[in-house]
């Protein structure tokens, strides 16, 4: 069933709100934390691709090759300087929840037998209220957080690891301990932290020894960035972490090598690199 009239502000309003929160569930599965600016300006391009839906023709190879172009032209205004790689796995999680999406109104267009969904060149224009729109898409926006708590309590945490950290030029490789009680999240940007004993310090700054305070220093040194003091609570009680953010975070296992975005706090870990372990997923 097609509807007759689709309106254009309709259309491009109503794909601004959606691809919002699809990228935003990519965001959550990847554990990125982009800008939300990044997200809007994407959203917005996302919405233009939508007017695709207006041609008449439909040619299932052009129509693929434009949606797969739109795709990872999006995760790269929103997702900022990140590798290749990591481009093209945050694309095929954006395309995945697209495809989700897409076949959730497809069964609801077919089960409703509503007349205020069309498809038409593999994009969907659905004439509703803006409550119905709000809580459905909070709805499936929800349910996608709930998967990735259920594939983050499902990570494996055992094997062996090894942390790089780069900052400027420098680099230090720390053992990796995977651990789900560390929890902790910078509250700012949303990264997860990964605890470091202070000796990487001497590696990452060049400094003979440390002085003073951790975070006196880190907020000293000219070659530490995003130094902030990042709450977190344990069994021994709760205090404030100094923590910066690196250049570069690589963890590599015995079956994964993964770039992720992270902040990296100081304290006594025992020369290991803690994290926890959806940060792999």
């Amino acid at each position: 069933m097609r509807m007759d009239t689709i309106y254009i502000d309709v259309l491009i309003v109503l794909n601004i709100y959606v691809n919002y929160f699809l990228l935003k569930a990519t965001a959550k599965l990847t554990h990125n934390t982009p800008e939300t600016a990044g997200i809007v300006i994407s959203s917005v391009m996302g919405s233009l691709f939508s007017l695709v839906i207006l041609i008449p023709f439909s040619n299932f190879l052009l129509i693929f090759i434009i949606k797969a172009a739109s795709a990872f032209l999006i995760v790269m205004a929103a997702f900022r300087k990140k590798s290749m790689k990591e481009y093209v796995r945050i694309t095929v999680y954006f395309y995945i929840i697209n495809f989700l999406f897409a076949g959730i109104i497809m069964g609801l267009r077919g089960f409703l037998k509503a007349d205020y969904i069309s498809v038409n060149n593999s994009f969907i224009y659905v004439d509703v209220s803006l409550i119905s729109l709000v809580v459905f898409t909070a709805a499936a926006y929800f349910i996608v957080c709930g998967i990735r708590m259920i594939t983050d309590r499902c990570t494996v945490n055992c094997g062996k690891y090894s942390v790089l950290i780069r900052n400027g030029d420098r680099v230090v490789s720390v053992e990796g301990l995977s651990d789900t009680g560390n929890a902790m999240t910078d509250v700012f940007s949303g990264r997860p932290v990964i605890v470091c004993s202070a000796e990487i310090l001497n590696e990452l700054t060049g400094a003979e020894n440390l002085s003073g305070e951790i975070y006196d220093f880190l907020m000293n040194s000219s070659k530490m960035h995003g130094v902030r003091l990042v709450p977190y609570s344990t069994i021994d009680g709760t205090g404030m972490l100094p923590a910066f953010r690196p250049d570069e975070v690589i963890i590599r296992g015995e079956n994964t090598v993964r770039t992720v975005d992270a902040m990296v706090g100081i304290k006594e870990t025992g020369g290991r690199a803690v994290f926890n372990p959806s940060i792999l997923v």
